[in-house]
């Protein structure tokens, strides 16, 4: 009996896995839909060859406030800023505090707020809510909590939850902290004049002393709590983020620690002071928080080269890590909550030496990012964070803008010699590809369009692809003309991307 070749290899494959078939893996088939993608991690690379990864660190910008009120000054931190489109106002929310510092006295911690109509030139109103020095003119929205004590952090958002009623469109969570710790929940109408949801802290189990926050998941259909916890518990160990969900924002459900691939995340050294996770106003099923990192390496050569070293010195007889400890931001990214990638690079490092940027408490990101007209020329709308500065350095700090080209965290960048990268195979909903991407003068990119398992399709080959340069957050790409990708909706397909002196940083199917 003769025994065909295709046979013999059957049966040679099923004796070398012990009588178990094994068969080779379709790769998995990410379903992209018409959702936006940012090329801020390696989730939709297959293959990179001469191109990489690049993180690129917002550009400064001018001062937005300098915190120099008799109620605020050189503890101004965690704050939040959002922009109530429905409104059309920006809104700030910051914690105002003098800190002790060996040469200047404290002050009590009140929670304030500014606003502004373009997210650049901001206010304080007087909103007359609290005292202060026997005055109610200030910008002071919550000084004290119905149990006497402070509000250490107030972090507001805008509810996006479908069945929130109009007295609680603007929510926000806060952490008691002299008197009964613990989260608390608040609500508004207006983002300005704020009740409890309840009289007792929502949720206790954490050390909390950074900025707590939460939002409506709109991926997951309920509110997420991302919170600060120690490695070893208590106060003790490494600072963490643990995560918790509730349908109310009154019953939680703690969910234990976020995690990372080794190598990533808190640590020892580089330990997360606070994480500033939300999903992306452009791809809300992807989360992005900007965890400053605190490090502390004691009292070291270098640490007296550091800016201001006599004010530095004096604030070591408070405590010792107030002088040694520096601070800077880097970006972590999420599609489910709770598995995390950290940047590659830092993301807002102290820069060249200032006595506003190297010291404990610097370079602290606010909660979120917003998107702002640009104020160079005719340039498109870009992102704008804000920042701390100066401190702990003397009786005030401040707050730069920095801007970022929209979905510009990161990208596949190519420098002048030519290379490619693929993506994983991908299926998608819309009727054209559109690219933000940039080259240089004498960059370019093509893009071809192959089957699952690398065929180039007919009329999508890189022969075909109208050659792209220039500068655009919406490139829409064509193929000898052809912009048209209908045929291929639902139909598992590669992208296979040349280019030069390039990056490409989000892509959508439209």
């Amino acid at each position: 009996m003769r025994i065909s070749a295709q046979i013999v290899t059957f049966l040679f494959l099923i004796s070398c896995c012990g009588g178990r078939l094994a068969l080779a893996q379709p790769k998995e088939v990410i379903n992209l839909g018409s959702r936006r993608e940012l090329f801020i991690d390696e989730y939709l690379i297959g293959e990179m060859q001469d191109v990489e990864l690049l993180v690129h660190q917002p550009m400064r910008e001018e001062i937005a406030l300098t915190f120099d009120k008799p109620w605020e000054g050189n503890g101004c931190g965690y704050f939040t800023v959002l922009h109530d489109a429905q409104e059309a106002v920006y809104r700030m929310y910051y914690h105002a505090w003098q800190i002790p510092t060996g040469v200047e006295g404290g002050g009590p911690l009140t929670i304030a707020y500014c606003e502004s109509k373009d997210g650049i030139h901001w206010s304080r109103p007087s909103l007359g809510l609290c005292e202060f020095n026997g005055s109610n003119d200030n910008n002071i929205l919550l000084d004290k909590l119905a149990d006497g004590g402070s509000c250490h952090d107030f972090s507001p958002f805008i509810d996006a939850n479908p069945d929130a009623e109009p007295e609680g469109r603007y929510k926000a969570v806060g952490a008691g902290f002299d008197v009964a710790k613990g989260i608390r929940a608040f609500q508004s109408p207006d983002g300005i004049h704020w009740t409890p949801m309840s009289d007792e802290p929502v949720f206790t189990d954490g050390a909390f002393d950074t900025q707590n926050i939460a939002f409506w998941s709109p991926t997951e259909q309920q509110y997420v709590l991302y919170y600060r916890v120690f490695s070893e518990g208590g106060y003790e160990g490494t600072r963490e983020v643990n995560r918790a969900t509730s349908p109310d924002l009154i019953h939680w459900t703690d969910e234990g620690k976020i995690s990372f691939p080794a190598g990533e995340g808190p640590q020892p050294l580089a330990q997360y002071y606070t994480n500033q996770i939300m999903p992306y106003l452009r791809a809300p099923h992807l989360s992005i928080g900007f965890p400053a990192r605190y490090v502390d390496r004691g009292m070291t050569e270098s640490t007296k080269l550091l800016p201001e070293w006599d004010l530095r010195d004096k604030r070591t007889t408070v405590a010792l890590r107030y002088g040694t400890a520096i601070t800077d931001s880097v970006y972590i990214t999420s599609r489910d909550g709770m598995n995390f990638r950290q940047s590659n690079d830092v993301f807002l490092p102290p820069g060249l030496r200032t006595r506003h940027n190297w010291s404990y408490g610097d370079n602290y990101i606010a909660w979120h990012v917003v998107e702002t007209d640009s104020t160079k020329d005719d340039a498109p709308r870009e992102l704008s964070l804000y920042a701390t500065e100066s401190y702990f350095t003397g009786r005030q700090s401040r707050l730069r803008r920095y801007s970022l080209r929209v979905d510009g965290f990161a990208s596949i960048h190519a420098k002048s010699q030519q290379g490619e990268f693929t993506t994983k195979p991908l299926t998608f909903t819309g009727d054209e590809l559109s690219l933000n991407a940039a080259t240089s003068a004498a960059g370019f990119i093509k893009v071809e369009i192959a089957s699952a398992d690398g065929t180039p399709l007919p009329g999508y080959t890189l022969d075909d692809c109208d050659i792209i340069y220039g500068d655009t957050l919406d490139r829409r790409i064509t193929w000898n003309g052809n912009t048209s990708l209908k045929s291929l909706n639902g139909q598992p397909v590669v992208l296979r991307m040349t280019m030069s002196e390039a990056d490409v940083y989000s892509l959508k199917f439209e």
